[in-house]
């Protein structure tokens, strides 16, 4: 897993990470329709009104715009023809995060980290044992159309991915994985209010009532039992068996 850092004011703040990875690259020149709105984004000692080379860059849980010439890019492009060049980020500005805005919006891209959108962002460890996962999945909706969707899950009270709906979102780019990342971290810092695993007396009793109302011998299934089944823990144990997990 990729190790990030946090603020010292602020432990659900990450404000960076020991490696990235380059998700794209591209121009905005004076030509764009936006590019005088796009450019307010920029600092006034880094605006070139000849036009701009960009890179983005991401983490699993942080993302950084890298501003600088054309023809850095261009030539980083030239030089990166296996996929192992470097880019020297010192010739130019680094901005924490992606931007949006006017123009923003339509230019950058809107991925996932894991290439087929399903795979394990981040875990943290509980402190009553197990750990907190925070992964991207497709989830089919009534018309059968996938979506792409980021969440996290625990491992001890096994929150509902459709019903616990502040346990996810939509997956639409680093942002997203960062704010569901930073709601994981903080289910982990207040577990002892956040953390409410279910009472399996309580699927005991209701499977001994029902057996006796309708003369069957069903086995107790515990809210653990069907997340392991069926649920989020099943999704993830498929994940990890396939290797998708951030590196």
């Amino acid at each position: 897993m990729v190790q990030h850092t946090v603020s010292e004011k602020n432990p659900l703040y990450v404000t960076g990470a020991e490696s990235y990875r380059i998700s794209a690259t591209g121009f905005l020149t004076p030509e764009h329709p936006a590019f005088a709105v796009m450019e307010e984004y920029f600092l006034s000692e880094h605006r070139n009104a000849q036009g701009y080379g960009l890179a983005f860059l991401e983490s699993p849980e942080h993302s950084v715009t890298y501003v600088t010439t054309p023809r850095q890019i261009r030539e980083y492009r030239a030089a990166d023809t296996d996929g192992t060049a470097v880019l020297d980020t010192t010739q130019g500005a680094a901005y924490a995060f992606w931007p949006t805005g006017t123009g923003w919006d339509d230019y950058v891209p809107a991925n996932t980290w894991h290439p087929g959108g399903e795979g394990i962002i981040a875990q943290f460890a509980h402190p009553l044992g197990g750990a907190v996962v925070v992964f991207e999945y497709l989830q089919d909706d009534a018309d059968g159309k996938q979506h792409q969707v980021v969440g996290f899950h625990c491992e001890r009270c096994h929150p509902s991915l459709r019903i616990d709906l502040d346990h996810n979102m939509a997956n639409r780019g680093p942002e997203d994985r960062r704010w569901v990342a930073r709601n994981a971290r903080q289910h982990v810092r207040s577990h002892t209010t956040h953390c409410r695993p279910v009472n399996p007396d309580i699927a005991v009793t209701v499977t001994a009532i029902a057996n006796e109302q309708h003369g069957t011998n069903h086995p107790v299934i515990t809210h653990e039992n069907r997340c392991a089944a069926s649920g989020a823990c099943a999704q993830i144990r498929s994940l990890r068996a396939r290797g998708l997990t951030a590196q």
